[in-house]
């Protein structure tokens, strides 16, 4: 039980960091075509990829994918109706402390909704595929993840940019 709490904080935690990463790219200006077209390749993928790692028969790709789907959309609607998005985060030297408090209670806010949300699924996931295949799509996007990271990281270095 504690290895998945903690494989589901992680998991957060990275999409976090992507759907942050998504945001400031597309925010750029000019860059929200390439984007979309690159965020299309890299679903694409993320569909390849899981598919194979997790084993995915046509009927159950057939029934996975929508639910998958609507799965991310929900959690990427969550995650751009946060109070970091709007750039609140921004200077916080500057902030009072009832409104450091505010956005402190909101990441737990945050992390409490996508928990929540991430239950719903996981008990929506249980009904289409067998136990073990549930838990190979949990390590398929957390791999998944690790593999665009890597890729970002060497994309960076390659272009000079500072690692962090």
């Amino acid at each position: 039980m504690k290895n998945i709490i903690k494989m589901a904080k992680s998991l957060a935690f990275v999409l976090l960091f992507i759907t942050t990463l998504t945001v400031n790219l597309f925010s750029q200006p000019g860059q929200g075509r390439k984007m979309s077209e690159h965020s299309e390749k890299i679903n694409a993928r993320r569909i390849a990829y899981i598919t194979t790692k997790v084993g995915l028969t046509p009927k159950e790709a057939q029934e996975f994918w929508p639910v998958y789907n609507e799965f991310t959309e929900k959690r990427h609607e969550l995650m751009h109706e946060k109070p970091f998005r709007a750039g609140l985060y921004d200077n916080i030297d500057d902030k009072s402390e009832s409104e450091l408090i505010k956005l402190a209670e909101s990441e737990i806010v945050l992390a409490e909704e996508m928990a929540a949300l991430r239950r719903e699924y996981h008990e929506r996931f249980m009904e289409i595929l067998p136990p073990e295949k549930v838990v190979l799509l949990y390590i398929a996007e957390k791999d998944f993840n690790r593999v665009l990271f890597r890729e970002m990281r060497q994309r960076g270095q390659r272009e000079g940019r500072p690692r962090n």
